[in-house]
């Protein structure tokens, strides 16, 4: 039996925050604010760490704007992702949004429950500027899912403007 592709699509969003709400709840319930642990041989540092605002912290001073902000956000998206899995094919798109809306929807869920946004992670650097950066795994998931996004809508306006130009 062949698996169902949109299953699979509306499951990824669903692991992601499963994940992330794991780990969140395991660092909250085992690490100090702050405190840090060298992971991976000294390749990453779990430090914990509450942000109220958006990304390295903005707008931390307005965390009801944040999550304001962060909601009408996600809901735009998971209406287009609603969409975009009726379209046939677009695999690419499907699973770079997939990943978009499964990290956004984990953190505006901590921003929800908790006020703040439950960051632990950190990579060891000589820079204080990237030292002092700390995010979660659904940082990386929005992360990879925005650029993986820009990647496929440019190279199917260029498919199309290629299309297009051969006819």
């Amino acid at each position: 039996m062949k698996p169902d592709g949109k299953k699979a699509f509306l499951i990824l969003p669903v692991l992601i925050f499963g994940a992330d709400w794991m780990l969140k709840r395991r660092i909250d319930k085992t690490m100090e604010p702050g405190e840090e642990r060298a992971i991976c041989g000294g390749r990453l540092i779990l430090r914990k760490q509450y942000n109220n605002g958006a990304a390295f912290g903005l707008f931390g001073c307005c965390p009801k704007a944040v999550t304001a902000v962060h909601g009408s956000l996600l809901a735009a998206l998971a209406a287009c992702y609603a969409v975009l899995l009726k379209e046939p094919g677009r695999t690419g798109m499907k699973l770079s949004t997939a990943m978009l809306l499964g990290g956004g929807l984990s953190n505006f869920w901590d921003r929800l429950v908790k006020r703040h946004v439950v960051d632990y992670l950190s990579l060891p650097a000589k820079c204080k500027c990237i030292k002092k950066i700390v995010f979660n795994l659904s940082d990386l998931f929005v992360f990879a899912g925005a650029a993986m996004n820009l990647l496929f809508a440019n190279l199917a306006k260029t498919s199309k403007k290629h299309f297009s130009n051969t006819l």
